[in-house]
């Protein structure tokens, strides 16, 4: 498999049985050892991370997503008496694109907004914090293209929500210092990272103009090849410049993880103490994969890798996201449906709190 970074995520650059599902769905794909670690024998998950949930809508809810991706069912999450109570109580920020929230309709807004303050849950949002320049940055992830406004761009979706009384509680800076720095995308402006943590403390002060409790953190790809001299050396750099840059350190770092290395589960545990030492709470993604052919794929590798990490591996990430920027899951309901996204997180709280509690 090949790690493939988010694309067009930002909006920009064109049943509940905890040990037996994840084995029953690798068997159902031939995958049964990528789930080993999620059999009767697996260690228990301490309840320790806070849940953040964040679905891709369809091309039906945002004609800038992928015309072939995304969930079907994203605005049924916000009627009434949705099929996702109990994931629901249990979800602490409900993730949004920036690029969602500047071409929702207010309808869509306002119905949104009422049901996550109906049900307590803070917004967390992921947003391009870069500049592109006329010569570089257009159509890369985690840039504002040339020509158009960040300021202008960042102002519009937080002052939508603002004037509907949305809670937003945390903001992800769109992988600024991959996308900006070390990528081998010809296109990236392959800034200094001085210059990048220079503009993305820029964009947190923005940000807060507007919303001045909200906390501002970082994800970045966590990939063995690329980074020099290598991974953990080249982010433990980068976050000590943006705190001297900022006088303060990122309140949070989320890993966005190369699955396919093997290695994955000690390199991510390595990080995870890392960002700690360096003053930041350490959260981790729980993903499929871009290749996934059907919701049930997506599902049990998900499971597998929740499993594999905070069981097998012992980590204790502060927050576990669930998001999807890749064609699947196609379904985010109903909760009782294993292979949709609030299934998987259900099977995540039975792992943690226990079935049915």
């Amino acid at each position: 498999m090949t790690f493939c970074p988010r694309l067009r995520r930002s909006g920009f650059a064109s049943g509940r049985h905890l040990c037996a599902l994840p084995v029953l769905f690798a068997m159902l794909l031939g995958g049964l050892a990528e789930c080993q670690a999620a059999g009767p024998g697996a260690a228990p998950i301490p309840p320790s991370a806070e849940i953040w949930f964040h679905p891709l809508p369809s091309a039906s809810a945002w004609p800038n997503a992928q015309p072939n991706g995304g969930s079907a069912d994203f605005l049924e999450l916000f009627q009434e008496n949705a099929p996702w109570a109990h994931v629901a109580e249990h979800t602490q920020a409900f993730g949004l694109y920036a690029g969602w929230i500047t071409e929702a309709t207010d309808a869509e807004l306002v119905r949104m907004v009422a049901f996550l303050n109906a049900h307590h849950m803070g917004i967390e949002i992921e947003a391009p914090a870069l500049r592109a320049e006329a010569t570089c940055g257009s159509g890369v992830e985690g840039y504002v293209p040339y020509g158009q406004s960040l300021e202008t761009f960042t102002l519009t979706y937080l002052r939508r929500l603002k004037l509907l009384g949305a809670q937003v509680t945390f903001i992800k800076v769109d992988e600024p210092f991959f996308f900006g720095h070390v990528v081998g995308d010809p296109r990236s402006c392959h800034f200094s990272v001085q210059t990048i943590a220079v503009e993305v403390g820029e964009y947190v002060r923005l940000v807060k103009t507007v919303y001045p409790e909200v906390e501002v953190g970082d994800v970045e790809p966590v990939i063995a090849n690329g980074y020099v001299p290598n991974v953990l050396a080249a982010l433990v750099r980068w976050h000590e410049i943006y705190r001297q840059v900022s006088a303060a350190p990122f309140p949070f770092f989320f890993a966005d993880i190369d699955f396919s290395n093997s290695a994955w589960p000690q390199l991510v545990k390595e990080l995870e103490d890392i960002t700690r030492q360096g003053g930041m709470r350490f959260g981790i993604i729980y993903i499929g994969d871009l290749t996934d052919g059907w919701d049930a794929e997506w599902a049990s590798k998900a499971l597998s890798r929740f499993y594999e990490y905070q069981g097998t591996t012992g980590g204790r990430p502060d927050y576990v996201l669930f998001q999807s920027w890749e064609p699947y899951p196609a379904h985010c309901l109903p909760e009782s449906n294993p292979f949709a996204l609030t299934g998987v997180i259900n099977a995540y709280l039975d792992a943690t709190l226990g079935p049915g509690a």
